[in-house]
């Protein structure tokens, strides 16, 4: 299978539509991958594949000798422990150069688990094993995870939810706090919180808006900000609250799957701690998956959320098609959301009842089929009704994959898998074993139907949200994968355990150990646990002024009302400028939505600033909304990313403005620039073509 991905990648590949169309920025990087996103395409049906080969062993299996048999369970055995062995080296080997700094930075190498953490694993590895196969502590054990009493439930459900909060904690920014963060953390916590705004501006994501992390999601926490604030810490506490639940979901699904709250609860604190890896600085101010927005909750809240609602439904015993409309009303919600984990949570659901359902039939399949298509429906009619509320419009689904085809056809920050072995190949493996284990024991008909059914949701769901890796393979986005990771990897450990607590132990003990060792592996993440009273004192350091961070409030709107009027007022004229609430201003800051918001006036721009705007079809499409709606006015940071944009807006009749008044663009000519927070400062443009703009009329 293998070879067959490596040689029909590159003319698969050849056959993807090019980005030609696609006229980027000078000095925007880059780099399309149609070979290695296509051979990631084909590896992800190897384990359906191999799934299907299970399914029909039982036909050819009985052909092939005892011995034969042994030895190809043995080699199997052996090949895993030198491939989890080579990839945990290869993580160590690896240097990442101009390619994954864009000539930026100098070359770096990046490893996610230290020696120690590797030797306390396999420590960790040992012990369950052993308490797995004495007979004493085995019995001991079970009585601990299983205990009696409805109050261990409450307790270990405390525990679980408690803890989520405490790691959440270090998820909480303020807008004075923020400048002393992690420069990396608050320039990406911009695009989200922009993507809000522009809700609260009159903007309609799936309409005349274009959001690039979630296109649902801004419409709820939109409200909150309504009532207690439109600022970053209601924006993060909220959206800290929502991953708080759709981490706590998890924990519902290894209940149900464990059947005790107890065994869930040593299930999930290592999956938490394992979501919410450490990526950059120290463990009080660090920069997670948790506290980057995109990931969580932005992408994995709705499938999340999806997994419990799978999980409950098979666990009440429901057949394959009764009562499941809800589930795939959430499912198509969390497509028209996000389809980048939306769409492999909505294929997830799909195999997870179908490989827990206890009998299929054609009859049953087309009950099936049509609750899928009713469920979906029902969401993009919700969504529908949502846009023509906010807007008066229908939704444009085209908006969905605006930024998707930007990145997978244009080529967009792109960046190549640095090699086969790594830790991205043990997390592509387990999720293929996860698929794998769900059809053998579907096959065998084994008990606990949820813990069938999770494994094939996780690993479904893991191989489909990986393409986001796989697009962009910078080693900070593989932690983003470690959620999905860890939750394979937790399911697959209940089925380890109960391997090693058999009578005998069968030649796949190897297999299960390897498991128990990446268990291991999660629970030295929990380290990294916050401390509450560091966090407090997080919140409440005051700011420092640095010449890398001079600003107090670096994503705060100035108040100074000579910076108000030059962003918020209109030409009216070459040299008169009137200030108009709710006028239409194209704010290409990259918080112009709450910029705009601030200052009373719509910012009509449909992408989260001059970062989002990285091609010249982008720059036409805002400077058409910005004539649509009768304005006039472009606002720019100084310096803007590229020459090209400045060309763009001259030959569509826009001036800079400066200390002359308007004038034509020269390459060489001083604009007026107004300084701004974060140490930048911001031209104007105005449209000579329209002087006396329609707005002002």
């Amino acid at each position: 299978m293998a070879g067959i991905v490596y040689l029909l990648g590159p003319p698969l590949g050849g056959l993807t539509p090019s980005g030609e169309h696609y006229t980027f920025l000078e000095g925007v990087a880059f780099h399309r991958e149609p070979t290695e996103l296509t051979r990631y395409a084909l590896a992800v049906f190897a384990p359906l594949l191999l799934a299907l080969a299970t399914a029909s062993a039982p036909r050819w299996l009985t052909r092939v000798p005892a011995s034969a048999s042994n030895l190809g369970v043995g080699a199997s055995q052996a090949a895993l422990v030198a491939v989890v062995t080579v990839s945990i080296a290869a993580q160590y080997r690896y240097t990442f150069g101009d390619t994954y700094t864009l000539g930026q930075l100098p070359p770096f190498g990046w490893r996610y688990f230290t020696p120690t953490t590797l030797v306390v694993a396999l420590l960790i590895a040992t012990m369950l094993a052993g308490a797995l196969t004495v007979p004493r502590v085995r019995r001991r054990t079970v009585a601990l995870l299983w205990p009696k009493g409805h109050q261990r439930r409450l307790l270990a459900g405390g525990i679980a939810l408690g803890a989520t909060a405490i790691w959440m904690l270090h998820a909480v920014h303020t807008d004075s706090e923020i400048a002393n963060a992690l420069q990396s953390l608050w320039y990406h916590l911009q695009f989200p919180l922009d993507e809000t705004f522009a809700v609260l501006n009159g903007r309609t994501p799936l309409v005349d808006f274009s959001a690039q992390y979630g296109s649902l999601w801004p419409f709820l926490i939109a409200v909150p900000m309504l009532t207690l604030g439109k600022t970053v810490l209601v924006f993060s506490a909220v959206l800290c609250v929502i991953t708080t639940a759709a981490l706590f979901a998890i924990y519902g699904v290894f209940r149900r799957v464990t059947n005790s709250a107890t065994a869930a609860l040593v299930l999930y604190l290592p999956f938490l701690a394992t979501s919410l890896f450490r990526l950059d600085g120290p463990l009080e101010n660090r920069l997670s998956p948790g506290s980057y927005y995109a990931a969580f909750p932005l992408r994995y809240a709705l499938p999340f959320f999806l997994a419990w609602l799978t999980a409950r439904h098979i666990d009440r015993g429901r057949d394959t098609a009764r009562g499941a409309w809800l589930l795939f009303v959430v499912a198509g919600l969390a497509v028209l959301n996000n389809g980048d984990f939306g769409a492999p949570a909505l294929a997830a659901t799909l195999a997870a009842l179908l490989w827990s359902a206890p009998r299929l039939t054609w009859a049953s399949l087309g009950r099936f089929a049509a609750i899928v298509a009713a469920g979906v429906a029902t969401a993009i009619v919700l969504v529908a009704a949502l846009t023509l509320v906010h807007a008066g419009a229908l939704p444009q689904f085209g908006r969905l994959v605006d930024y998707a085809r930007l990145y997978t056809v244009g080529g967009l920050a792109l960046m190549p898998i640095p090699g086969i072995f790594g830790v991205h190949l043990l997390i592509f493996l387990t999720h293929a074993a996860a698929i794998v284990v769900a059809t053998t024991r579907r096959l065998r008909g084994a008990p606990n139907r949820v813990l069938t059914g999770m494994l094939v949701w996780a690993g479904v769901f893991g191989l489909g949200a990986g393409s986001y890796y796989v697009g962009r393979s910078h080693p900070v986005g593989l932690a983003f994968q470690f959620s999905a990771w860890g939750l394979s990897l937790a399911l697959l450990t209940v089925v380890a355990a109960r391997e090693l607590a058999g009578r005998q132990l069968r030649p796949t003990a190897v297999s299960a150990f390897v498991v128990l060792f990446g268990f291991g592996v999660m629970a030295c993440s929990l380290a990294q646990t916050p401390t509450p009273w560091g966090q407090i004192d997080r919140l409440t350091t005051a700011h420092v002024p640095t010449e890398s961070q001079p600003d107090v409030q670096p994503l705060v709107p100035s108040r100074s009302a000579e910076v108000r009027h030059f962003v918020a007022s209109l030409a009216d004229g070459r040299d008169h400028y009137v200030y108009k609430r709710g006028a239409p201003v194209a704010i290409l800051l990259t918080t112009g939505h709450r910029i705009a918001d601030a200052y009373g006036v719509v910012n009509v721009s449909p992408y989260t600033g001059i970062d989002s705007l990285l091609t010249v079809q982008r720059i036409e499409t805002m400077l058409d909304d910005l004539r649509a709606a009768g304005g006039n006015t472009v606002i720019l940071p100084n310096p803007a990313s590229s020459i090209t944009l400045f060309r763009v807006l001259a030959g569509r009749g826009f001036e800079p403005v400066t200390t002359r008044g308007m004038r034509p663009f020269s390459p060489s000519g001083a604009p007026l620039e107004q300084p701004w927070p974060g140490g930048r400062a911001v031209m104007k443009w105005v449209d000579a073509r329209h002087l006396h703009p329609e707005a002002l009329r």
